[in-house]
């Protein structure tokens, strides 16, 4: 059964350089060893259950993007360090996080979301019933803004984590 649990990961230079040191099949586990449990739970870490699937979704306006352009890349989309069946984890670099936060000012999260929810919800019947409960998305969402307007503070980038 997928768990297709997603977080992001505001992280150092150094941890990220840690990080990629590691070849592709290693860096997941490490992430869930070494990162995990340092900043879940943290302002460093923001929790996005299995809702990041349905946002991910309105951002696209009910069609799946994964590009390096913002908004596509606030959740998922991003250079990926790991891209398999079973785990993904995407990077947005300095320069993202900025574009990003600078995004999400001018955008409300919540009212993109309610206007491009009717999209995804045509496809219910396709999708995880997480993706087609809007209360359940707006919940998730809240922390987002925040957690890249620190990421962008403390000059950290982001990393996307998910196990499909």
């Amino acid at each position: 059964m997928m768990s297709r649990l997603g977080v992001l990961y505001a992280l150092t230079d150094n941890e990220l350089a840690d990080l990629c040191r590691l070849p592709e099949a290693e860096r997941y586990d490490y992430m869930l060893e070494e990162i995990e449990p340092r900043l879940l739970g943290t302002p460093r870490g923001c929790e996005m259950d299995k809702a990041w699937y349905g946002i991910q979704l309105c951002l696209g306006a009910g069609r799946w993007h994964e590009t390096k352009r913002t908004p596509f890349n606030i959740i998922c989309g991003g250079e990926y360090l790991v891209n398999t069946d079973a785990e993904l984890m995407s990077l947005k670099k300095h320069e993202d996080v900025k574009k990003i936060v600078s995004y999400l000012r001018r955008h409300n999260l919540a009212e993109l979301l309610e206007q491009n929810f009717p999209e995804v919800a045509k496809k219910a019947d396709e999708l995880p019933a997480s993706a087609t409960d809007l209360e359940y998305l707006l919940e998730y969402s809240k922390d987002i803004l925040p957690f890249y307007e620190n990421a962008l503070q403390e000059n950290l980038q982001v990393i996307f984590t998910v196990d499909l």
